[in-house]
Formats: structure tokens, sequence, C-alpha cells
């Protein structure tokens, strides 16, 4: 079965009112009532479908008043959920053994709410309980009910006029409040720390005896301080001193090496070619008496070997003019390969001393 009337016991207006609002928006028809012991009065002769309780009120809290609902049997089965801002879950095991479906956290929101009317519909189903009659009828009419009803209606009216025309209007005038608070915000500030200062210079007067205090400690505590400035001064100026010293010492010292430098390379350039062009004529001299030596020795050698051989060579019926012939070419090349010797020796030494000759002038 469908909820189609909904009782709200809560002692805040504001909460009624915005539960109420939802739940109208919902297709359904809503009663309010502001103390546990007028939803009692209330249940004694109409039954909504569903009941959404506050806890702290003034008088009976809803927990108590949820109780005495399920003591009644004619209001045992209404189905019930606590509507408050407790939501720990020790009270919501409390609310449960009161007999309540859950916990209606404020403020209410569409989703938990439309989650919570589907239990309650589905509890509805599984127990049927008669429809609420609207008001009493006949003599049950009096003068009391008819001047309830006619205050809640007008509440309503007064509070959807309020909830349609004036909340907005409320909410500019406070945001343009809140602007101009924010801007002013500084501008006062500066004022009252300006007024304040202001003041306390005024009533601010020097001690007594603050002149004979003042020189007192110039005396006696001036003298080190400038002492151990002076100090600080001269050790930063004797730092900066020797720093200055030593780069200028650097700086002169790099004019006269480069100086130095390219008045000496001209000279070792000159004597050393001197020394190598002696060195080579010495190395080519040296090359030829060694060639000389080399070949007189390899003559007379050869003289030997040319006599050995003739004689081999008589023996082996060989002619002697074809035996020197043979001994004067073996003679010829080894002269040549020695001479190479010897002249590859002189070239390496003439490239060795090039070469220390470049790594000095570096």
């Amino acid at each position: 079965m469908p909820i189609r009337h909904v009782l709200v016991v809560d002692d805040s207006k504001s909460a009624r009112l915005m539960l109420r609002k939802i739940l109208q928006n919902l297709g359904m028809t809503v009663d309010t009532a502001d103390s546990a012991e007028e939803a009692l009065a209330y249940l004694r002769d109409r039954k909504p479908d569903v009941i959404f309780m506050d806890h702290t009120m003034p008088g009976m809290d809803g927990l108590t008043a949820l109780r005495r609902i399920r003591s009644e049997p004619t209001t045992a089965g209404i189905p019930a959920a606590m509507y408050t801002s407790k939501d720990e879950p020790a009270y919501r095991n409390e609310a449960h053994a009161a007999g309540a479906v859950d916990v209606l956290s404020k403020p209410a929101t569409p989703e938990a709410l439309g989650a919570l009317l589907e239990r309650m519909n589905t509890l509805l189903d599984a127990a049927v309980h008669p429809p609420a009659a609207p008001a009493p009828a006949g003599e049950g009419i009096t003068a009391e009910w008819i001047e309830k009803l006619i205050l809640e209606k007008s509440e309503q009216v007064f509070y959807d006029a309020v909830e349609s025309q004036v909340l907005p209007l409320v909410n500019d005038v406070v945001a343009k409040l809140r602007l101009e608070l924010e801007l002013s915000q500084e501008e006062v500030s500066n004022r009252i720390a300006a007024q304040v200062v202001e003041k306390r210079l005024a009533n601010w007067s020097p001690p007594p005896d603050a002149q004979g205090t003042v020189e007192a400690a110039l005396q006696t505590q001036l003298p080190p301080l400038m002492e151990e400035r002076l100090k600080t001064f001269q050790r930063e100026g004797r730092a900066e001193a020797e720093q200055i010293i030593q780069e200028i010492a650097t700086r002169v010292c790099q004019g006269q090496l480069h100086a130095f430098t390219d008045q000496l390379a001209p000279q070792l350039s000159a004597r050393f070619s001197e020394t190598m062009r002696k060195a080579s004529v010495a190395a080519q001299e040296a090359a030829v008496d060694a060639a000389r030596e080399t070949a007189l020795a390899t003559a007379r050698e050869a003289a030997l070997q040319a006599v050995a051989e003739a004689h081999a060579a008589a023996r082996a019926e060989e002619t002697p003019a074809a035996a020197a012939a043979r001994v004067a070419r073996k003679l010829l090349a080894e002269n040549q390969r020695e001479l190479r010797r010897h002249i590859y020796l002189a070239c390496l030494l003439a490239a060795g001393g090039a070469a220390l000759l470049v790594y000095l002038l570096r």
C-alpha cells in the first residue's frame, strides 16, 4: 500500500518545514506536531501511515514516545523512524530496540528519505492497517480541534510564503551584508589599530630615571660592544684584504708567466732547432761512419766468403767470376739493409726531439 499520510513530530519549525516540503513534493499529506505529548494525543483518534519522530524535544523524548506508541495496540503497527541529528551506531541500535525502522539524519536528503520510505512501504504492505480518518465527524468536532486546524493551515501558508518570497530576499541581503563586511573589515581594523596606537603613545611617558639608566647602560655596555664590533670589522677587513692581495698576485703571476713564455719560446725554439740540426748532422755523420765501417767489415767478410766460395766453386766446377758476382750481389743487399736501418734511427731521433720541443713550448 503506498504511503499517503505522514506525521512529523519535531519541536524545530525549520526542521518540520523542510521535511514537510520534501514529503509534499512526493504527493503526501503531512501533519505536524511540536512535541511527543501532542503526537500521542494526535494518535488517539487519527492514524497516519508512517511517523517521523525527533529525539530531543521539551518534555518527553522521541525514544520514550516511540515506546509508548509501540505499547498501544492501535498504533503498534505504524512504521516509525527517528528524525534526528544523532547518527552514532549505539543510538541506531537503541532506536531499533525501541521499534524504529531506522534513523533519518538531519538535514534530510531526498535520496535517504526515498530509501527509507521504500522500506516503510514494504512494512505497510506486510501489515495493512485501516486508512486514517481525516478528522472526527459529527459530534466529535470541537472548537478546539477547529482552532488547531486553522492554526496549522495558517502556519503552512505562512511558511510557504516565507520559503517562496521572503527567504530569497533575506539571502540576498545577507550576501550583500557579508560582502560589505569583508570589504570594510581591513579598513576598520586599520582604523582601530591606529586609534589604539595613538592612545597608547599619548598615555606613555618615560620612567623618571630613564635618562640615568640609559647613560649607565651606554657606559657599561657600549664600549664592549664597540670593541667587539671593531675586532669583527678588522677581521673582515683583513680577510678581504688578503683575498684582494691573492687575486692581484695571481693576476701578476699570470701576466709575468705569459710574458716570460712569449720571450722564452722563440729562444728555446731557436736553440732547439740548432741543437736538432747539429744532432741531425752528427747522426748523419755517425750513420755514414757506421755504414762505412759496416761496409768495410762486410767487404772483408764478403772477400773471405768469396774466397771460400771460390774454392768451393772450384771444387764444384763453378767459375771464379760467377762466384764473385754472386757474392757481390749478396754484399750489396746487406749493405742496403744496414744503411736503411741507420737512416731510420736518425729519423726517429729527429722526430723525438721535435716532440720534446712541442711539449716544452706547451
